[in-house]
């Protein structure tokens, strides 16, 4: 599940470390930030009245990952916590990442949830029903995934930043969302297995803050419905 306690020995960062998606080497961070923007334009223009269906887009969201890819996508996010949390934090995340990929890990914890890798939409959706659970210290909240996913890819289909992407943009946009998603998973899912209010609280705000900078959305504002996300 998508709060499954995962065994990861990653060393928690210090109240308030935020863990931002790094980018570097694709031109994919303008596409996520139109992303996300055209996730919240698609919360807006529901209609109230009718749940969420499902409408298969024109538009290519999957992809064959190619371990060329996959590799390059984890060397940079391996760099990243290096340079964010230190070098036992890398050999930890590293460790992790040889005894199963990053994908297989993901998606070994959210196939319960109708998830899996190899379409971004899955990647997208998952990021950010694990940011509204922690953000909103939701994690005994249980609720119906598939609406966030026809909305993620509602509006992944709306995206000309994300249309232009190549497959091998496809595959590290999603795998670097799963490996973030993994690191916020681990230390969140160590916080409450630990009790550690403050620590909930300041991950809570990191998320907050993450999406409010990304996409201007305010995740405490907006609640899961039969609709997928939408305000409160």
């Amino acid at each position: 599940m998508l709060l499954a306690f995962l065994g990861l020995t990653i060393a928690p960062p210090s109240a308030g470390q935020d863990f931002p998606v790094p980018f570097d080497g694709l031109a994919t961070d303008m596409a996520m930030n139109a992303l996300h923007s055209s996730m919240l334009n698609s919360m807006l223009e529901q209609n109230d009245d009718e749940p969420a269906t499902e409408t298969r887009a024109a538009v290519e969201t999957g992809y064959a990952a190619s371990a060329a890819v996959s590799a390059q996508a984890q060397r940079q996010f391996i760099a990243f916590v290096r340079e964010t949390s230190g070098a036992a934090g890398a050999e930890a995340v590293e460790l992790e990442f040889r005894k199963a990929s990053p994908s297989q890990i993901w998606a070994g914890m959210v196939a319960g949830d109708g998830l899996r890798p190899g379409d971004a939409v899955d990647a997208v959706a998952g990021y950010w029903m694990l940011n509204w659970i922690i953000a909103n210290r939701a994690h005994e909240t249980d609720f119906d995934t598939r609406p966030i996913l026809i909305q993620a890819r509602l509006a992944l289909s709306q995206n000309g930043g994300f249309r232009a992407l190549t497959e091998a943009q496809r595959q590290e946009l999603s795998e670097v969302l799963m490996m973030n998603f993994l690191i916020q998973q681990a230390v969140y899912s160590d916080a409450v297995a630990k009790g550690n209010e403050p620590m909930q609280a300041a991950l809570a705000d990191a998320a907050v803050a993450r999406f409010r900078n990304e996409a201007g959305v305010d995740l405490r504002a907006i609640t899961v419905t039969d609709r997928g996300f939408a305000s409160r």
